[in-house]
């Protein structure tokens, strides 16, 4: 565990930053005169940058670490969900090393919290889950990870409940759903399950939305409605809503308003080959906005490499953000720590070379070290997880 973290840079100086059961106890000028230990670590003038927090991805499903695998052009989504069951079960590595050589991965950029879709269904079972959850005990004062129980092929349409409710007893955190309308085809009926199973367990609710304009509209209207009637203000999200981004700001004004009454998130992967919610509609509507990586060489894409830093650039790029206000803006999307060291947060942040906080969202430059809980998991002069804990 490391003591001092010294020669640290931001605010345009060097700072040496005491660390003590893993928060932040001290920040001083590097020039104060302090005894050196073994235990410090020189930062050689590199900028600190907060930790990031990913919030949607899928840690049971990527292909790294795979044989390269062709994919097929999407056309209806009943195909896509056969087709990605297929090649999940032609895998040659087991779930436990996929999980591990994702994680492994964000953590060496620095993301040091997610919140993880897992695949349940009468099918699989808890099979996914298991894994996950046996990966978040052993990352435990590492890597902070939700689980979110996510019925890939449709809460109703698979009869999912009864698993559902296994993966709330035995780790999930939130209840997933996905696109009442496009999949279930029943969009009361099926938001009215999630939000059962949320009280039922006192959970969280994180709804995956595809289906477009209008009908996705109406979908989120009633969600944001769910959400007040359960008393679940700040604790629903709703991913990806690409409706939000198909529709004009007057034909979803009165829809942000209740969202931001409501207190329900909305999470986008910033896609580039489909519209997505407009970052500043929901800033000017005071909406919770955040990103996950979501898809990472899968069976729906071949892109990704796990970098949130990277993400949160093409999320400014795609905006056309450029002033320094608003690359600091895009910046606060993907991290839940303060942009600068604060006395007693949490000791979760990373260190790049660049001049500040802007230019390392700008340039997302690679990741020279990364500490979690005081704790330096990664370092780029050995470019490998330092004590060997995930890895």
């Amino acid at each position: 565990m490391v003591n001092v973290v010294k020669n640290v840079r931001f605010d345009g100086q060097l700072w040496n930053l005491s660390i003590k059961d893993g928060v932040i106890e001290k920040i001083e000028h590097a020039n104060s005169d302090y005894s050196t230990t073994s235990t410090d670590f020189d930062a050689k003038g590199f900028l600190y940058v907060p930790a990031l927090a990913d919030m949607h991805v899928h840690l049971d499903k990527h292909f790294l670490g795979e044989p390269w695998r062709p994919l097929q052009p999407f056309t209806t989504l009943p195909k896509q969900l056969k087709f990605e069951k297929e090649m999940l079960a032609s895998m040659q590595s087991s779930l436990e090393e996929r999980v591990s050589l994702m994680t492994e991965l964000m953590v060496k950029q620095g993301t040091t919290k997610i919140r993880t879709h897992v695949d349940v269904d009468p099918v699989i079972g808890l099979m996914h889950l298991e894994a996950v959850v046996q990966l978040r005990e052993q990352l435990r004062g590492i890597m902070d990870i939700e689980i979110v129980a996510f019925p890939q092929q449709g809460l109703l349409k698979s009869n999912s409940l009864g698993v559902m409710k296994d993966a709330l007893r035995n780790g999930a955190d939130l209840v997933g759903g996905v696109d009442p309308a496009g999949l279930d085809r029943k969009v009361e009926a099926s938001l009215e399950a999630m939000f059962e199973l949320s009280a039922e367990f006192d959970a969280g609710v994180d709804l995956h939305l595809h289906d477009p304009g209008h009908l996705g509209l109406y979908t989120i209207d009633l969600f944001a409605d769910y959400t007040m009637q359960a008393k679940k203000q700040g604790r629903t999200a709703v991913s990806h809503a690409y409706c939000l981004g198909m529709l004009a700001d007057d034909e979803i004004n009165q829809t942000l308003s209740a969202l931001s009454e409501a207190d329900v998130a909305i999470i986008s992967s910033v896609p580039i080959d489909r519209p997505a919610p407009r970052a500043q509609s929901l800033l000017n509507a005071g909406v919770k906005f955040l990103i996950g990586n979501d898809n990472v060489r899968d069976a729906w894409s071949p892109f990704g490499n796990g970098d949130l830093l990277q993400r949160g650039s093409r999320l400014a790029e795609k905006s056309g953000w450029i002033t320094d206000e608003q690359l600091l803006t895009a910046y606060s999307f993907i991290t839940n720590r303060s942009l600068t060291p604060q006395l007693g947060e949490k000791a979760d942040f990373m260190l790049v070379n660049a001049e500040n906080l802007q230019h390392a969202i700008a340039a997302h430059p690679k990741r020279e070290a990364v500490f979690s809980n005081g704790q330096l998991l990664t370092n780029i002069e050995n470019e490998k997880i330092l004590d060997g804990t995930i890895s």
